[in-house]
């Protein structure tokens, strides 16, 4: 499978600036780079103007022949300020000290601010190209010096330099506001310069601020707020939303078409095309009319939007699950193509490759893979598929290191595949342990069927040697009863062990204590616990309830004080041989029967063929002993 990287790359609007705080040595993203261009903006507004007082080229610090100029130390602040606000993008190299130098911008505008509002004059004015500023055109009261709101506009800039890295959400609310008030402030310098209308004085002294200087301080109000996204209405703009997506898209419509059509009015006022009260109403009317025209375009734009992510959602939903379900532990995926009659994987899942060894299947052919697989019969199937057939499903087998393994194998075509080309979804599934239950299930029911032709072979003869003759007397039918309970109990022993085996000491147990009713806490078992084997369990039942219903009746059992003791044990050897001691002792007198019963003839004749292997009956005048002996197989 080909192998395939699992990250998200650069998303949008640098959702990294939300989550964290800017730092040095990473990858730089969307908002990095106007953080960036902002800096570098202002530098070079900067370096402009500083250029044209060296030389004494005041359209370099005008930037507008009838516009004020840039002052010296007005430049100076700009470009400690634009070095600051590049020291705050995640660069590849050295970080800049941005916070020294937002605080040595803020010392030069609190000085300015200060010699305004005490009349004193601290001599930093002249500074810089006294020479120059001294013989700039227009009327100065303090040539030189910046004016007030750009003395504060630096201050603010400045303070929120200097917390630009706190990751408190107060502070983020804090140069949010900061950056906000200077935007306001270089919207009116320069809607003023742009509509031509006279400077105000006092505090109101908004268009006291020249071209240069109000572009420097709106660059440096974005590269901020572009810094640190997360802490004010910045945040609205950016990430992956659909409000965010509309908001980039009419934010900056909005902003141009008020100040577009500002400007028509006043200018077709000025060239006399309607009175000069008019101008309001004609303002309003275009205005409301854009407007609704970009209300109406925005909501197009915020419905294709939605559709656009939620098709997007969808298809992200959908890879998801594919992906989940590609990956499920124990299912076996591929996507194989057929070019002609060649057969190849495009990708296959780690189950699958580890099944063949480990190794990347992407592009090999299924014959080099798997050579039992690429039989013409796959192949014809994938070809009725193609012609609309349903998917297909097949079991096969394939030889591991570990032993033949079982699959379920599922195919399925995949529309939209190139016809030249078709592509198909094949999916295993391991069998191998319900295919060993069927095979095991199987052999179950032939050992079932061959066992119950035995049973059915025992409980005739049974009925034979117990109804011989006519006698079906209700001693007999008690008898042969007994008998069927012996052969039930072993049955019943080796269902409970899945027909497999049976535990000779449970057998003892079960069997001998109902043929000796009453008297079967008498009968002593001493033996390990061995399992045996199906037929050699039934044979013992029958001989276990004859010797025990024997003893009731004639031996040991018969009395009050008699008892019996079953013993076995286990001899070395190949095959090892079971040897089985029945003996009787504390019950009357024993004499050799003169004629041998049923239950004596199955124990000697039958028991010694079923076991292979020898069986003695020994009368002795204490108690009978009965031997068996047996190999163990």
């Amino acid at each position: 499978m080909a192998k395939k990287s699992s990250g998200m790359g650069t998303a949008s609007l640098s959702e990294e600036k939300v989550r964290g705080l800017p730092g040095c040595g990473e990858r730089p993203t969307r908002l990095d780079v106007v953080v960036g261009a902002s800096a570098v903006f202002v530098l070079v507004l900067g370096s402009v103007a500083l250029l044209g007082w060296s030389i004494g080229v005041g359209v370099l610090t005008r930037l507008y022949a009838s516009g004020s100029a840039m002052q010296p130390l007005t430049a100076v602040c700009a470009m400690l300020a634009g070095l600051a606000v590049a020291g705050s993008v995640r660069w590849t190299g050295h970080c800049i000290p941005d916070r020294p130098l937002a605080a040595l911008v803020l010392a030069l505008a609190a000085q300015t601010l200060a010699q305004h509002w005490t009349g004193a004059d601290f001599g930093t004015d002249h500074l810089l190209f006294a020479a120059s500023v001294a013989a700039q055109g227009g009327s100065y009261v303090h040539p030189g010096r910046m004016a007030e709101p750009t003395a504060a506009a630096f201050a603010l800039i400045a303070v929120a330099l200097l917390l630009i890295r706190s990751a408190d959400r107060a502070s983020g609310l804090i140069l949010s506001a900061c950056a906000t008030s200077v935007l306001l402030l270089v919207t009116v310098a320069l809607l003023s310069h742009l509509y031509a209308i006279a400077p105000l004085s006092g505090v109101l002294g908004f268009t006291q601020v020249s071209i240069p200087t109000a572009l420097a301080l709106g660059g440096l109000s974005v590269g901020v707020l572009a810094a640190r996204p997360g802490g004010g209405w910045v945040s609205l703009l950016v990430g992956r939303s659909v409000g965010a997506s509309a908001a980039r898209w009419l934010l900056p419509v909005v902003i141009l078409i008020p100040v577009g059509v500002a400007a028509l009015a006043l200018r077709g006022s000025r060239l006399g095309l309607y009175p000069g009260d008019f101008r309001m109403v004609f303002t309003t009317a275009v205005t409301v009319i854009l407007l609704a025209a970009l209300a109406l375009w925005g909501t197009r734009q915020l419905d294709t939007l939605v559709a656009e992510r939620r098709s997007a959602e969808a298809v992200r939903e959908n890879e998801a699950t594919l992906r989940a379900f590609f990956h499920t532990e124990g299912l076996l995926a591929s996507i194989i193509e057929r070019r002609g009659s060649d057969m190849r994987y495009l990708t296959a899942n780690a189950a699958l490759e580890e099944l063949f060894g480990g190794d990347d299947l992407a592009g090999k052919n299924i014959s080099d893979v798997d050579p039992a697989s690429a039989d013409p019969g796959l192949l014809e199937r994938l070809r009725a598929m193609e012609a609309g057939g349903p998917p297909s499903n097949v079991e096969r087998s394939i030889e591991t290191a570990t032993g033949t393994r079982w699959f379920a194998v599922t195919i399925s075509p995949i529309a939209g595949s190139p016809p030249e080309a078709p592509r198909f979804a094949m999916a295993a599934v391991d069998i191998t342990d319900r295919k060993r239950g069927e095979a095991h299930q199987r052999l179950l029911l032939d050992e079932l069927n061959h066992r119950v032709k035995n049973t059915l072979a025992v409980v005739q003869s049974l009925a034979q040697q117990s109804f011989r003759g006519d006698q079906a007397t209700p001693a007999a039918r008690r008898a042969f009863e007994a008998r069927l309970a012996a052969v039930a109990s072993a049955h019943n022993l080796l269902v409970r062990q899945d027909w497999t085996s049976a535990s000779l000491r449970v057998l003892a147990a079960e069997v001998a204590g109902p043929g000796c009713g009453a008297d079967r806490a008498r009968i002593d078992l001493d033996g390990p616990d061995i399992l045996l084997p199906p037929p050699t369990a039934v044979s013992l039942a029958l001989a276990f309830h004859e010797l025990c219903t024997n003893a009731v009746k004639y031996g040991s059992l018969s009395n009050d004080e008699g008892r019996v003791t079953l013993r076995w044990t286990v001899a070395p050897g190949d095959p090892k041989r079971l040897c089985i001691t029945w003996s009787e002792h504390g019950g009357p007198p024993v004499t050799l029967p003169e004629a041998r019963g049923f239950g004596s003839r199955l124990i000697e004749r039958a028991l010694s063929m079923e076991l292979g292997g020898p069986v003695q009956m020994r009368f002795l005048p204490h108690g009978l002993i009965c031997t068996i002996k047996a190999p163990l197989g």
